[in-house]
């Protein structure tokens, strides 16, 4: 039996390879998972996942150093793809720098400078893997299992970094599983490259052949596994709404936050939805479902919670930058998606799950009160190389608070409007809703039992 060490760091790594089945096919399959996890002595993960081995996992938290080497790794990455969401991103950087030193702004000058002139200062920076992070311990995990291959997960944050150092040091075959949509396209370079990966859809795959030099055969497209319960059938709305009170002959509008760090002035945004359903702009006064962002701050919106139709929820089993999903969290989810007439969000894979579920669903592109630069604006994400797809499906933007009530108030009025869109944007971003676990499953097995070039012939 061929052994694979599987990192699982955090708590999304969890919800989407543990609760979805994905290392149950791979185990069906002829493979022995050894996770390789910091929960590794919790009793109730134990519990929940006892029947995989179990190892303690250490994973690498960045220090100053790293993060500004990674910065430069980045920096001088971007430049090979103009006006990409990389180019974006670094040049929005840098339009901050005049809030910081004078050395700062002149070191990363000189690294943007040195960079236009010659993009082989990337191929450079990447020599120096001295700069990357180790951990000797992970030899003797190595030595332990015997790996016939390694299985990760946080491919860009280099939480795993020290793992697949390690893996080419002893030329153990190595695949990462990319985690979000977002990730190939904004996320920067990739500094030690997994010999495969496993992507949610075709465009992802395009971008990681196209900006990260992956060939097609090492690049196996599955879809989304945490996606799976969309695929069962719908549960009972009205059961779901009187829960909170609220009456299920009622239109709802559902406003999903993106958290203070996506979009600063969400509040202004979503208290100018409020004042237009009191005003009547939606005719009789609905009720308005907020679900914050699980790495939102949540007394931020403690202001609203005893407002009269206004619900505020906050996911569970959320800490940090982390979110520790089950299966009673994702149905919850579903459930509220489902229940909203319409919904609206910044920039949120919320708007995917919301085309599956065929529900109205639109972006918001302004600033509430403020009007900001485009590199500071909620209007630059709708540029990004992932989310463009998004308004090019057909999905509108608000790009103002007349334009945010106008949209609320036509799919209120016409709950098939751009059913079209909605139909479009779930097959390009996740291919066939349902299966996905078993699809992964096999990939990795592939992988895992017959090399990295099989991974796509699962």
């Amino acid at each position: 039996m061929k052994t694979a060490l599987v990192a699982v760091p955090r708590g999304w790594d969890v919800r989407s390879l543990l609760r979805t089945g994905v290392l149950d096919v791979l185990k069906s399959s002829g493979v022995r998972p050894v996770l390789l996890t910091p929960k590794a002595s919790d009793p109730d993960f134990r519990a929940e996942f006892g029947r995989f081995d179990l190892e303690p996992y250490r994973p690498h938290q960045p220090g100053r150093l790293e993060g500004t080497f990674r910065r430069a790794l980045n920096v001088s990455y971007s430049v090979r793809f103009p006006d990409h969401t990389l180019d974006i991103m670094a040049r929005r950087l840098a339009s901050h720098e005049n809030r910081e030193s004078l050395l700062k702004r002149s070191f990363w000058a000189v690294v943007r400078g040195a960079s236009r002139a010659s993009p082989a200062l990337h191929d450079a920076l990447r020599t120096l893997e001295f700069m990357m992070p180790d951990d000797r311990d992970l030899k003797g995990v190595f030595e332990k299992w015997k790996p016939d291959a390694v299985i990760s997960t946080p491919l860009f944050d280099w939480t795993d970094v020290p793992l697949l150092k390690w893996c080419r040091r002893l030329k153990v075959p190595s695949l990462s599983i990319v985690a979000s949509w977002d990730n190939v396209s904004s996320k920067g370079t990739i500094q030690i490259r997994p010999d495969a990966l496993i992507v949610w859809n075709e465009d992802m795959a395009d971008e990681a052949c196209r900006t990260h030099g992956y060939e097609r055969d090492r690049v196996a497209v599955t879809g989304v596994p945490h996606f799976d319960h969309w695929a069962e059938p719908e549960r009972s709305r009205e059961a779901f709404l009187r829960k909170y009170g609220l009456d299920p002959a009622l239109p709802v509008i559902g406003y999903f936050g993106a958290g203070a760090r996506v979009h600063p002035n969400e509040y202004e945004c979503f208290a100018h939805l409020v004042e237009a359903n009191e005003k009547g702009a939606f005719g009789d006064r609905l009720p308005i479902f907020v679900r914050l962002h699980p790495r939102e701050y949540r007394t931020q919106w403690d202001t609203w919670r005893n407002r009269p139709g206004v619900i505020i929820d906050t996911p569970e089993h959320a800490q940090g930058r982390d979110w520790d999903a089950n299966r009673a969290d994702l149905d919850h989810l579903a459930d509220t998606v489902r229940a909203c007439a319409v919904s609206m969000n910044v920039c949120s894979t919320i708007t995917i799950e919301s085309c599956i579920a065929d529900r109205p669903v639109f972006n918001i592109g302004y600033d509430g009160d403020q009007v900001k630069p485009e590199m500071d604006s909620a209007a630059r994400y709708y540029r990004y190389s992932h989310y463009k797809r998004i308004p090019d499906c057909g999905i509108p933007v608000a790009w103002s608070r007349e334009e945010m009530i106008d949209l609320t108030r036509r799919y209120l009025r016409d709950p098939a409007l751009d059913r079209e869109a909605r139909a479009r944007v779930a097959t390009a971003l996740c291919g066939p809703v349902g299966g996905a676990a078993e699809r992964m499953g096999r990939a990795l097995a592939a992988f895992v039992i017959r090399g990295a070039s099989e991974v796509t012939r699962a």
